[in-house]
Order: C-alpha cells, then structure tokens, then sequence
C-alpha cells in the first residue's frame, strides 16, 4: 500500500480512469422483492428495517423507459461536473434493487445510460437474493466491453441481524451471490454494502465479515452506521422500544477492526455514512454531521496506527 491508511474509493477511481470520475445518480423505474409482496406479507411490503420509502424521489414509470434513463443523465452531468471538476462519470442506478426485473428491460435502461456522452461505466445497486444467471451473464457481457460496478447490499453476515433488519434473505444467501459473481461474471467490479451497529451484531461481527470478503474476489466496500431515521420501521421500533445505537467512538473501534483485516487490494468507497435529512435523524445524533465523524475517525485509524490488512499478518 501508499502511505494511506486504508485503500480510498478515489484512488480506485483515479487508477481505473485516469481521472476524476464521479457517480451520476439514475433512478430504474424498479422496485424491491421487500415492497412488491413477494416475500410474503410480512417481508413483502414493508421494506428493509432501516429503508426510508423516499428513496424513490426520483421514481419513474416504465414508459418511454431508454429515453427517460438518458434524460436523467443529461440533467445531472452538468451540476455534478461543475462541482467537481469532473469529465468522466458513471450512471449510478442507486434506489431500491436495480436487477429485479426481466433482462430485456435491464438491458434497455444499461445501454441506453452508457450510450449517454460522458457515461464511461455503470454502478448498478441491487441484493444478493436478486440475481439469477440470466442476469450475472447480462452483467458479464456488458462488463467485458464496458466498466461495470456491481453495488451488493449485503449489510450483514450474520443472521440474526439480517432477520433483525427484515432483509428476508440470509448470510448464506449473500456468499452464494459472491461467489456467483466471481465464477460467472468475473469482469464485474463487485462492491459490498454493509451496516455495523445493530443491535443485533456479534462482536466480531465487522473482523468476520471482512475476513469473509477477502476470499469471495471483492473489489470495494462501503460501510455505513446503522442510524434509526424518520419514516422507517425502525423508527416506529424505537419509539416504543428505544434499542442501543452504537456511540461514534465506540463505532470507530469497529471500523479499526475492519479495516485491520480486510485485504489491501480492496477499495473503500465510504466509513460512514451521513443522513440525508438532517433533522430527520433520530439516533445516533452524531449521523447528522459530516467533519464530526470522519475526524474522529481518522484520528482513531491514525492514533491507533491502523493499516488495512494489518493484523492478517498475525
């Protein structure tokens, strides 16, 4: 590794396109397997535990769907390059599960983002229990010819907490669709999605769930805290029942221990994540700020003389 800590997202970014490369957010038109019913109907329309339904703000309908895919686009590209200084940018298909639908259609809105000027590749969010083969070889047949980063919200391994946040599928379940990626569609840049804090979590939750990533062929990771916000069920949860949060040192400790055993060749894209809506936070309060969390952060990975993949050594 260089003189950083740990394996940033921009230098990842840098190395693979030469330059700034920033994400262009695209909303598919989809939904989840937790909202449409079909994991029953206790799992099936609610939504994950933590999921705030205004994550489809930029919903749209099926109709004129390649057009509406390249609209979007080339209404953001210029906001997000005058903010950034950025000329290359990636079609960031973010809200709900960007793979849950037929692969006539998956195609259609893929293609018609990277057929957009200034589109150099695509992230493409999604769950583990939502690609079938069809799909991986869709996503392995555009990534041979085109950059393709594969955002999997895994958010837990363990059980219990996958349960305790109504993702209705298991630990097990995501292993499988790693494992999957990595034989049927290795040109895939595979990056996992995973939320420390509940309080449902082992203590060696975040070492474990590292340890796991090292050997499944996963190029990124990106870490958020679990935070309670308004319009979740966990909201509705802890007003009846407040449950423990965890404090922004006590999640610096966890986030040191990750990263001290996971591999250095894979990217950190986020340690943290801030809430959208600031005031709309319930707990922990310290998910309202920015600089608050990643100088606390920094400073412990610093002060504890942190590098990734330091202790797999021992």
């Amino acid at each position: 590794m260089s003189a950083e800590a740990y394996y940033s997202y921009s230098r990842y970014l840098q190395e693979t396109f030469g330059e700034k490369t920033y994400k262009v957010t695209v909303a598919s038109g989809l939904t989840c397997p937790t909202r449409d019913g079909k994991l029953g109907p206790v799992l099936g329309r609610k939504g994950c535990a933590f999921c705030d339904i205004r994550g489809s703000s930029s919903y749209f309908g099926k109709q004129g769907r390649g057009l509406e895919i390249g609209s979007q686009i080339r209404k953001r590209i210029p906001g997000v390059g005058a903010r950034y200084g950025a000329k290359k940018f990636l079609a960031y298909f973010q809200s709900y599960t960007n793979t849950y639908s037929d692969v006539a259609y998956l195609r259609e809105i893929y293609e018609a983002a990277l057929a957009e000027p200034g589109i150099s590749g695509l992230c493409v969010g999604t769950r583990p229990d939502c690609l079938p083969e069809p799909v991986l070889d869709l996503l392995q047949e555009i990534a041979s010819r085109a950059y393709v980063s594969l955002e999997l919200g895994v958010q837990s391994f363990e059980d219990a907490t996958l349960d305790w946040l109504q993702r209705g599928h298991s630990g097990q379940c995501s292993i499988d669709a790693l494992q999957a990626l990595r034989e049927r569609a290795p040109s895939v840049h595979t990056c996992v999605h995973l939320i420390f804090g509940s309080p449902t979590d082992s203590p060696r939750a975040a070492r474990e769930a590292a340890l796991i990533l090292n050997g499944l062929g996963v190029r990124g990771v990106k870490l958020h805290q679990l935070m309670v916000l308004e319009h979740t069920e966990l909201a509705s949860r802890y007003r009846e029942a407040p449950f423990r949060t965890l404090s922004l040192q006590e999640y610096s400790e966890v986030v040191c221990d990750f990263l001290a055993h996971l591999s250095p060749s894979i990217y950190v894209e986020r340690l943290f994540a801030k809430a959208t809506h600031r005031e709309e936070c319930i707990a922990p309060l310290w998910s309202r700020d920015h600089w608050e969390p990643h100088n606390v952060l920094h400073d412990a990975i610093a002060q504890q003389g942190i590098r990734q993949g330091g202790a797999l050594a021992h």
